[in-house]
C-alpha cells in the first residue's frame, strides 16, 4: 500500500510571454525617466503607495508593447512578471490602473514637460556618446476626437487648425519634435492645433539654441523646412547668432530670380548622387551670395534629374489649364471683325506670340468674309448693283507645347532654392547644405512613428490637461523607439549580421516594428513561482536580437530588475 505522504510532487511550472517589456524597461531607466520625472513633479513620498515616476515609466511600457487604452492597462499588466520588472518594490496589478495614470498625468501636465523631455535625451545622449552639430526640426498634427469646449490648459489649445492628418473636420493638438544628426531625439513639444508653424519654428530654434547653449553644446546648425524663414525670422535668427540651412520659401521674388540666374548662366557644380540605387537623384548646385535686409546669406540652387511625381502632376495640370484659357482667347478673338489685313494679322500674331512664348505650338491664318448688302428692304431693284462690305477673321488653333520647352519646364520645377547662415564656409559646401538638407527625412521618419495608431480610450481624453501629457508622454515613447533601432542597427553593422524579413530578405536596419515582433517570440518558463529559465526551444534569433539593443538575455529576462533607489518603498 503506498504511503501519500512520500507521493511524488510535481513541481509548478507556468510560461510568460514578456515580449518586449523587460528590454524596453530597461530602455525607460537608461534614459532615467522614472527618476527624472519624480524629482520634477510634486508628490507625497509618504502618502503614495505608488510614484508617479514609476507610473509614467510603466505607461510607455504599456503604450510601447501593448498599445491598451488607459481602462485595459491592467489586463496588459496583469500578464507581465512584475516581481521581476519592479525589484525592490510592492507593486500589484491593481495599483496599475486607470485613475492611477490618470493622476499620474495629472501631476505631469503641472511641470515643464518640455524640459523633461530635454532632460531625458540628455541622458541618452551621454549614454551613447552622441554629439549635437546639426538640429533637424518640424512639426505635425494629431487629429482627436471630442468637443472639447473651453479646452484650454494655459497656452495649450485643442482646436481646428491646418490639418496635416487632412481631417480638417476635427479638432487638434500639435508636436514640435528636434533630432540631432544620427537621429535620435533632443526635443519634444505638444501645443496649440491652431499655431503655425512659421511662428512655432523660428521659436523653437530660439529656445533650443539657448538650452544646448548653456548645457556647452556650440556651433549647432539648425535645419528646418521653409516655415522657418521670413524676413523677420532670419533676421531675429542672425540677431542670435544662430546657423540655420533651410529652404527658400517660393513666395520670394530672389527664389525665381536666383533660378532664373542659374539657368541663364548654366554654370552648374555636378553634385551627383547619394546613394548607389538605380533610381536615385543626380544633383546640380549653383551658389551664389545676396542680401535679404542688409544681411548676407549663402544661397544654392539645386538642380534634381527626378521630378517629383506630385509636381510633375501639377505641371501637367498647369499647362492644360493654360492651353485651356488660350484656346478660349483665340475663340473670342475668331468673333471680331476687322477692316483691313494688317489689323487682323496684329492681332493675331500678338495671340501667337504669346502661345509660343508659354511653349505651345500654333496654327493661324487669316479669313476674308464678303457681305452683299442693298439700299432697301426686300427683293433688289433690277439692276442695282449690291454694296460689298469686307472684313478680316482671325482663326489660332493651340496646339501641344512643345517638347523642348516641357523639358526646360521640368528642368526649373525640379529646381529649389537652400538658404544657409552657416559660419564654416568650408565645412559648409554646397554639397553639404544639400546633404544636410536632405537628412530633413530624419525627422520626417519620427513622425511616422508619432503618427502611427495609438489607441486612446476615454479616460486620456476628458481633460485638454491629460491630452497634452499624454503627448509628451508618447514623444518619450519615441525616444526610447529611437535609440532601440540606433542600438540594433549598430550592433548588425559592427558584427555584420542582419536580420530576416518577411520574404527571407535580410536587413541591417530593422524598424521598431520588425524588432518588436522578434521580442514577441520570447517566452520565460517560471518554475516553483522562483526558477527562471527559457525552455529549451527558445527562438535564438530573438535572443539576438536582445544582444544587439545592449543587454544580456538572461540578466533582463530571468533576473530582477531594480527600481531607482531612494523613492519608492
Amino acid at each position: 500500500m503506498s504511503n501519500n505522504n512520500n507521493a511524488f510532487e510535481m513541481p509548478c511550472i507556468t510560461t510568460v510571454s514578456p515580449g518586449a517589456v523587460p528590454v524596453i524597461t530597461m530602455f525607460c531607466r537608461t534614459a532615467k525617466i522614472g527618476e527624472i520625472v519624480n524629482q520634477m513633479v510634486q508628490w507625497n513620498e509618504d502618502r503614495s503607495k505608488i510614484s508617479p515616476g514609476l507610473l509614467i515609466e510603466s505607461l510607455i511600457v504599456c503604450i510601447f508593447c501593448g498599445r491598451k487604452p488607459l481602462w485595459r492597462v491592467e489586463e496588459f499588466w496583469s500578464k507581465q512578471d512584475l516581481k521581476l520588472l519592479f525589484d525592490g518594490v510592492d507593486v500589484t496589478v491593481d495599483q496599475l490602473n486607470d485613475d492611477a495614470y490618470g493622476r499620474a498625468l495629472d501631476k505631469l501636465s503641472e511641470v515643464k514637460m518640455e524640459e523633461l523631455v530635454n532632460l531625458c535625451s540628455m541622458v541618452m545622449l551621454t549614454a551613447h556618446d552622441l554629439n549635437i552639430s546639426t538640429i533637424h526640426l518640424d512639426t505635425t498634427s494629431k487629429s482627436v476626437q471630442g468637443a472639447y469646449e473651453n479646452g484650454d490648459f494655459g497656452d495649450f489649445l485643442i482646436t481646428q487648425g491646418h490639418s496635416k492628418d487632412h481631417r480638417p473636420d476635427l479638432k487638434q493638438f500639435k508636436i514640435g519634435a528636434a533630432v540631432q544628426e544620427n537621429g535620435q531625439p533632443v526635443m519634444g513639444h505638444i501645443f496649440s492645433g491652431n499655431t503655425s508653424d512659421k511662428v512655432w519654428n523660428p521659436k523653437a530654434a530660439l529656445k533650443m539654441f539657448e538650452f544646448f547653449d548653456k548645457k556647452g553644446y556650440k556651433d549647432i546648425v539648425f535645419v528646418s523646412d521653409c516655415a522657418i524663414v521670413s524676413k523677420d525670422s532670419i533676421g531675429e535668427l542672425s540677431d542670435k547668432h544662430i546657423q540655420f540651412i533651410s529652404r527658400l520659401p517660393e513666395t520670394f521674388n530672389l527664389a525665381q530670380e536666383l533660378k532664373d540666374t542659374a539657368w541663364e548662366r548654366d554654370d552648374w557644380n555636378d553634385i551627383g548622387s547619394f546613394n548607389n540605387t538605380k533610381k536615385a537623384a543626380s544633383y546640380k548646385t549653383f551658389a551664389t551670395q545676396r542680401e535679404i535686409n542688409d544681411r548676407k546669406y549663402k544661397f544654392v540652387v539645386v538642380y534634381s534629374s527626378v521630378l517629383d511625381a506630385k509636381k510633375e502632376k501639377t505641371l501637367k495640370e498647369r499647362i492644360t489649364k493654360q492651353k485651356e484659357e488660350l484656346t478660349k482667347i483665340a475663340k473670342e478673338l475668331a468673333k471680331q471683325s476687322f477692316a483691313c489685313i494688317p489689323d487682323a494679322e496684329a492681332a493675331l500674331n500678338k495671340l501667337q506670340t504669346e502661345a509660343e512664348e508659354m511653349g505651345f505650338t500654333t496654327q493661324g491664318e487669316i479669313e476674308l468674309e464678303e457681305k452683299r448688302s442693298y439700299s432697301g428692304k426686300g427683293r433688289p431693284r433690277k439692276g442695282e448693283k449690291p454694296t460689298i462690305s469686307i472684313t478680316y477673321h482671325c482663326q489660332c488653333q493651340i496646339g501641344e507645347i512643345k517638347p523642348d520647352y516641357y523639358e526646360h519646364l521640368r528642368q526649373k520645377e525640379s529646381t529649389f532654392v537652400l538658404i544657409a547662415n552657416v559660419r564654416d564656409k568650408k565645412k559648409w559646401d554646397e554639397r553639404s547644405i544639400l546633404q544636410e538638407y536632405k537628412n530633413q527625412s530624419s525627422i520626417e521618419n519620427k513622425f511616422r512613428f508619432l503618427k502611427s495608431p495609438i489607441y486612446l480610450g476615454p479616460v486620456y481624453l476628458e481633460k485638454p490637461n491629460r491630452v497634452q501629457a499624454l503627448g509628451y508622454v508618447f514623444i518619450l515613447v519615441l525616444l526610447i523607439s529611437s535609440y532601440l533601432e540606433y542600438r540594433v542597427r549598430k550592433s548588425l553593422k559592427e558584427n555584420n549580421e542582419y536580420v530576416l524579413l518577411p520574404g527571407k530578405k535580410k536587413t541591417d536596419r530593422p524598424t521598431t516594428k520588425t524588432i518588436m515582433e522578434y521580442f514577441s517570440f520570447i517566452v520565460v518558463v517560471i518554475i516553483n513561482r522562483q526558477q527562471r529559465c527559457f525552455p529549451s526551444n527558445c527562438y535564438q534569433q530573438a535572443l539576438n536580437l536582445v544582444r544587439w539593443a545592449g543587454y544580456d538575455p538572461e540578466e533582463t529576462y530571468l533576473k530582477p530588475l531594480p527600481w531607482y533607489p531612494g523613492r519608492d518603498k
